[in-house]
């Protein structure tokens, strides 16, 4: 297959049925078109977040995007979506220390532009887009599953009895009063506020907001279509409510009953897209264990964060203290769930023994966002059933399985090496004297008054 996607369809008289009016009642089995057709889209927009984020290390400002905010999407081969991004977000990380440990680019706020693509649409649409974990900054702070008070961002009263995983949680709503970040604090502090500038700016519209993420990106996701409505940035001054969607890939859980509730209270609507396989939706355990063994769930998870390779009954030792030490009891995913399985797909790799099940690289590939979105585009329905072929449905270019891992089968990957999207050359450029430099880039630490704040802000 070449190409990306096939031609756009007119959704202008269905938007809001995909967007979850009715919890995608009717939707997911069989999976609708124009409905598949939004999920890989905003998991396209997911992406852009894995692809702009290349983590150099060596480099002079590795947490930041090394592109402006202005010529992103082009730079990650993303060029004609009809959205124009207005700001990146930052996140405070602390792992697992008292002080934060690093302020990184965590993701984007964009809408819609193009009028053909509004009109398309039927809305100018506006998406907050959140990125997955990449620093092992972020992967020890991913595993605070401790539940702790939902926190208030904005100094408003929260609900009572609302709990969330501290380590998510802390990502969302973390920020340093000793070190402010150009002045915006927290990650969900700039994301609600660039919603609430946009949601002024398009007053009158037809809106909608979607948030959007993979993995750790999808708990933020849902994290901040929750606020968005809990402080009622979706509802204008007319008194109209927009509508506010997030759609999750690969979601770990992140609150209790209470939570899921309120998030269904304030009409909030979460897609939740999962594998069968994979382990990461599967945290932190909860009332839905999904099938899935507590402490073989740990273990499986702790191996691929934390790189452990221990002595069996030590590490099953360690396991089952941090089992002890946790609560995860109470925990519940939130919204409605399409269900994908990664062995259904002729086109994925599959282990060869039901050991390498455990392995990092396995447990990395049944977790991988373009698996995912393959296996969006080819199952017939919200469980694939047996009797039903695997039959992709949308033209989208293979070589995208590939994109972030080697997990194309090799008789479709003759062509198409893993792992091939990098940042070209880690970033160096070649300058006039012919030496080779990391050029200078913007220190998302630096005050506002840096003059480009406005093209990495």
């Amino acid at each position: 297959m070449t190409g990306h996607v096939e031609p756009k369809a007119s959704i202008a008289e269905r938007w809001k049925l995909l967007q979850g009016s009715n919890d995608w009642n009717g939707l997911l089995s069989p999976l609708d078109l124009d409905l598949r057709r939004e999920i890989l889209r905003y998991g396209d927009f997911a992406q852009v977040t894995e692809d702009a984020f290349p983590w150099v290390q060596k480099s002079p400002y590795p947490y930041a995007c090394p592109h402006k905010k202005w010529e992103m999407l082009q730079a990650v081969g993303q060029p004609d979506t009809g959205y124009e991004v207005t700001r990146y977000l930052y996140s405070y990380l602390r792992g697992m220390k008292s002080e934060v440990q690093e302020v990184n680019w965590i993701g984007y706020v964009a809408v819609t532009v193009d009028p053909e693509e509004i009109k398309r649409l039927g809305r100018r649409d506006i998406i907050v887009a959140w990125r997955g974990t990449r620093t092992n900054v972020e992967w020890q702070q991913d595993a605070r599953f401790i539940r702790i008070p939902i926190t208030s961002i904005n100094g408003k009263p929260t609900p009572k009895n609302v709990e969330v995983a501290e380590g998510f949680w802390m990502a969302f709503a973390d920020e340093d009063p000793a070190k402010p970040f150009l002045g915006k604090g927290s990650a969900g502090k700039q994301a609600t506020a660039e919603v609430k500038r946009l949601v002024e700016k398009y007053a009158g519209e037809e809106l909608s907001i979607t948030c959007l993420g993979h993995s750790l990106g999808g708990t933020l996701a849902t994290f901040c279509a929750y606020q968005i409505a809990e402080d009622g940035i979706n509802r204008t001054a007319s008194g109209a409510t927009i509508p506010v969607t997030a759609f999750t890939y690969a979601s770990p859980r992140v609150g209790n009953t209470v939570f899921r509730d309120r998030v269904k209270e304030l009409g909030v609507k979460v897609l939740r897209i999962r594998s069968k396989q994979d382990i990461v939706p599967c945290f932190p355990v909860g009332l839905d264990r999904e099938n899935t063994p507590i402490l073989d769930t740990v273990k499986a998870l702790v191996r691929q964060m934390m790189k452990l390779s221990l002595i069996e009954d030590v590490f099953g030792f360690f396991v089952e203290k941090l089992e002890e030490a946790v609560k995860f009891d109470g925990y519940a995913h939130v919204g409605t769930t399409l269900t994908l399985n990664f062995t259904k797909s002729p086109y994925l790799k599959q282990p060869s023994k039901p050991v390498d099940l455990d392995s990092v690289e396995v447990i990395g590939n049944h977790h991988n966002l373009q698996g995912y979105l393959h296996l969006v585009n080819g199952i017939a329905g919200t469980d694939n059933d047996l009797n039903k072929k695997f039959s992709p449905v949308i033209l989208r270019d293979l070589a995208l399985i590939n994109k972030s891992a080697d997990i194309l089968v090799d008789s479709y990957a003759v062509e198409v090496p893993g792992i091939w999207w990098k940042l070209q050359h880690n970033g160096m450029v070649r300058a006039r004297n012919n030496s080779w430099k990391f050029p200078f880039l913007f220190d998302p630490t630096s005050p506002e008054s840096h003059p480009d704040v406005q093209a990495w802000n």
